[in-house]
């Protein structure tokens, strides 16, 4: 695959960067996913960083990924990804979404027409944004619904998580429709399916406006299936989706069923929520699949020579940049495992990929997780558990339980009303707000305050950092940061900040670690050679590498 790559570099007139590109094991499959700070990162200059996005836009509007069986003979396999439309026929794994207006016939009985199409278009507009922002394919619109593609027309690894945040992105997109409307007699609701798994994309069939693309397999039929299983509001997955997405969200079990046209009974899921863990999401991900940790011991040794000093009330900043897979998450968990055995606060901010414009994304998951708030709870449930938390945490000012309130969008609160002041004044409060928490809990006791994959973090959060960066000193808190080198941070001149770049790991440390996966077992020279060359000192490489490759009954 890799021998592909360079081939199309050549063709560009830039072979140069063939080796950058096989060392951070950039194939076929993932090329289209390169962005300019990618490309920045591999060391490609500006003007060849252009030549090599235009030309992936240029790949990614005639090419396909087609598997092995549906590949027409006689072809070179460098020129299979560039055949027309009508070829590009094949078997592949998608997951389809199913969603629709609850009720609409109701809805048309009770408003003008003219008015019905203008609900219906809010709706239909809202949930193409939604979709379009996590990379969905709308293959049709039906009525009052839709019949949505993730993984067509191009493949991501992380598909069916995609369309889970779409559902549930659609759901509070329909929550926030109906709190803008003013008319109750016209509130709406959703019904969504979601089923995953091996499907034939065909021809390509119909005219004009009317063309569609033929898909055929099981999961569109049980994904229709599903979304009518679905009650109003509910978002409704098969087990294969849950498999692969079961590390980022909260399920409930929605009983093992018959369902039309299958011949076994199907298992079925409610997808709650985001599953809001007081760990990183590497130690939700890697769950009993840690191997040793070997080298970064200076690195980890100033981490905790700056928490002996945030302990002692002179607080710290430490920015972790590198490259990804390079171990920034798994040098933040071995922190905290040093720590074990101190009484601390830990408060985990988790930038997200999927929410890099949703204003303090990583701060409402944080204290919906702080308070114990699940998307199912009554708003009154919800404020009851906010109120516990500031009882807890000694927080008596009413005003920042209003805004907490408002934060989480529990709006219908006779209790806490919102205030009365401009929207920017309403932000600076709330950011001031959120540094006072933080103050009140390392009041009680040193913070360590870990901030992962601050490449997408959102503006307002990054106002947020800024201002605690400013006070921190006086705060017995440790703040990480992690993120990739084509983050660009602002707080570097600071004098109680520190800047730590992370390094690919010697040979020697890397053969350490394939050892360490391989329980100790002797691999044969030429596969170690092999492995140790193309990994090029990446950990997240070598662990996936030597897993994939290793026969244990070898």
């Amino acid at each position: 695959m890799n021998g592909r790559v360079s081939a199309w570099l050549d063709s560009l007139g830039l072979g140069i960067y063939g080796e950058s590109f096989e060392h951070n094991a950039i194939t076929w499959d993932v090329l289209h996913e390169l962005n300019e700070g990618d490309l920045e990162a591999l060391g490609v200059l500006l003007g060849h960083r252009k030549k090599i996005l235009r030309a992936i836009a240029q790949l990614s509007q005639s090419a396909e990924v087609v598997s092995p069986e549906s590949k027409p003979s006689g072809v070179p396999p460098e020129e299979q990804a560039l055949l027309p439309e009508q070829d590009q026929a094949g078997r592949r794994q998608l997951t389809v979404m199913f969603c629709d207006l609850v009720d609409s016939t109701a809805l048309s009985c009770r408003l003008d027409p003219e008015d019905l199409q203008d609900v219906i278009r809010r709706f239909l507009d809202a949930c193409s944004q939604e979709i379009g922002r996590l990379n969905g394919y709308i293959a049709k619109y039906m009525g009052d619904g839709m019949l949505v593609y993730f993984g067509y027309p191009h493949a991501h690894e992380n598909d069916a998580e995609r369309a889970v945040h779409a559902g549930l992105a659609i759901l509070d997109t329909v929550r926030s429709l109906n709190l803008d409307n003013p008319h109750s007699e016209t509130a709406i609701a959703v019904r969504i399916g979601i089923a995953t798994g091996h499907v034939i994309v065909g021809e390509v069939m119909g005219n004009d406006i009317a063309k569609e693309r033929s898909v055929f397999g099981e999961p569109p039929n049980l994904a229709a299936r599903l979304q009518d299983l679905a009650q109003p509001n509910q978002l409704i997955i098969d087990t294969v989706t849950k498999r692969l997405v079961e590390h980022e969200f909260e399920f409930g079990d929605h009983g093992t069923l018959s369902l039309k046209g299958f011949d076994t009974f199907i298992q079925t899921w409610q997808v709650l929520s985001l599953r809001l863990l007081p760990a990183s999401r590497f130690e939700a991900s890697r769950a009993g699949h840690f191997t040793n940790f070997i080298g970064r011991e200076q690195e980890l040794a100033l981490l905790l020579g700056r928490w002996r000093e945030a302990v002692e009330g002179e607080g710290q900043v430490v920015l972790l940049c590198g490259e990804a897979g390079i171990g920034k998450s798994r040098i933040a968990n071995s922190l905290c495992n040093r720590l074990a055995d101190i009484q601390y606060k830990a408060i985990y901010f988790q930038c997200s990929s999927y929410h890099t414009n949703t204003a303090l994304y990583p701060v409402t998951n944080f204290l919906r997780h702080e308070a114990g708030v699940a998307s199912q709870d009554s708003a009154h449930a919800q404020l009851e558990k906010l109120d516990a938390l500031a009882r807890e945490r000694g927080i008596k000012n009413q005003e920042t339980v209003s805004l907490f309130a408002d934060l989480l969008s529990i709006k219908e609160h006779c209790r806490y009303p919102s205030l009365p002041v401009s929207s920017e004044k309403c932000k600076h409060m709330t950011l001031e707000a959120l540094v006072y928490y933080l103050e009140r809990l390392a009041d009680r006791s040193p913070v360590l305050f870990i901030v992962e994959d601050a490449h997408w973090i959102d503006p307002t959060t990054l106002d947020l950092m800024t201002r605690i960066i400013n006070r921190i000193r006086q705060m017995r808190v440790l703040l990480l940061i992690t993120f990739r080198p084509d983050f660009k941070p602002v707080w570097s001149e600071y004098s109680h900040v520190t800047f730590l770049t992370l390094s690919r790991l010697p040979r020697r440390q890397s053969a350490e670690l394939i050892t360490a996966i391989i329980g100790g077992k002797a691999l044969p020279p030429e596969v170690q050679q092999a492995l140790l060359a193309k990994t090029d000192g990446v950990p997240l490489y070598i662990e996936a590498l030597t897993e994939n490759c290793w026969n244990p009954d070898c």
